[in-house]
């Protein structure tokens, strides 16, 4: 048997692009921290807060259309 191979390379949207660029860990430690102050500061929560922080700057980043600055390490 032999295999069909694909010669065109698939295409990204700008979206997509956006939203695979690398948000700053600052950015979301910041959000996730404020999210924590609002919810009574409670304990336990912290992954949620981080994941509902990067979800948020996230869909930001794609709504807008840019991509974050880079942070150094």
């Amino acid at each position: 048997m032999s295999r069909a191979t694909s010669t065109s390379t698939p295409v990204m949207q700008p979206q997509t692009k956006s939203a695979m660029a690398a948000i700053p860990q600052e950015r979301i430690a910041k959000l996730a921290y404020e999210k924590w102050l609002k919810s009574g500061c409670k304990h336990g929560c912290d992954q949620q807060h981080w994941l509902e922080a990067e979800a948020e700057l996230m869909k930001e980043m794609v709504r807008t259309g840019t991509a974050p600055m880079a942070t150094k390490r």
